[in-house]
């Protein structure tokens, strides 16, 4: 017969889940800092357990190789982008705001996680033997978050707030101006922005957009916009 605290107790088989479902994140942690400091080709999985603080061993129970972790890291990455850009659709902005946020909710993501920001960007076409499937994902959850921003875009220009433009050239525009922007911080000494100029650059580039696409109505006697539509910021998906 069971006793009041064995049947409190959750079941066995949930906390093995839960105890799994941890020790993956850790190393999903690990792997992320190991990765953004040594690029995936550089990265050893020893080096990705000490950095988890965990065994060789323990981590080839949860994960085949290096290659299963990468392959969980994208998935990771493209959730971690969605989260980041629907924070753009907080109804407490304006319809220009929101598009405004996406600027923001571009560079928090990179701030916030460096290597997975890369690991979109660029760093899937870099590794050696991605199947065509997963970069075939990559490619539509991308263009799912673009076609989302470039309505937005198209909401604004309803609502008056924004000017007639064509949302899918201008998303295409600030995609590459963002990423551009962004990875300004792999070029060489001398040519390379430290972090806190990378933001001022596209913190710039937002006051741009909103001057340039801003409808006549929220403008002054000065022709300019200003404090009438602050720039939005974007809160941690996580908190």
């Amino acid at each position: 017969m069971a006793t009041t605290t064995d049947a409190a107790e959750p079941p066995r088989n949930a906390r093995n889940e839960r105890r799994r479902a941890r020790t993956r994140l850790q190393i999903l942690d690990a792997a992320e800092a190991v990765f953004t400091r040594e690029g995936f080709h550089g990265a050893r999985v020893e080096a990705v357990a000490e950095a988890a603080d965990l065994s060789v061993g323990t981590l080839y129970l949860h994960f085949g190789g290096k290659h299963d972790i990468l392959l969980a890291l994208v998935d990771r990455s493209l959730e971690l982008f969605e989260a980041y850009m629907e924070r753009t659709a907080d109804p407490a902005f304006s319809p220009l705001q929101r598009v405004l946020a996406g600027g923001d909710a571009y560079l928090r993501f990179h701030l916030d996680h460096p290597g997975l920001f890369d690991l979109l960007a660029t760093g899937i076409r870099a590794v050696d033997g991605t199947d065509e499937t997963l970069v075939r994902n990559v490619a539509e959850r991308v263009d799912a978050l673009l076609r989302a921003f470039a309505a937005q875009i198209d909401a604004a220009i309803a609502a008056g707030e924004a000017r007639p433009v064509d949302a899918v050239e201008l998303t295409r525009f600030l995609w590459g101006a963002w990423n551009g922007v962004i990875a300004l911080r792999h070029q060489i000494p001398g040519l390379r922005p430290t972090t806190a100029e990378i933001e001022a650059t596209l913190e710039t580039g937002r006051w741009i957009l909103r001057e340039g696409l801003a409808g006549p109505g929220l403008r002054g006697a000065d022709g300019g916009v200003g404090d009438r539509l602050p720039l939005p910021r974007i809160a941690d998906p996580a908190r």
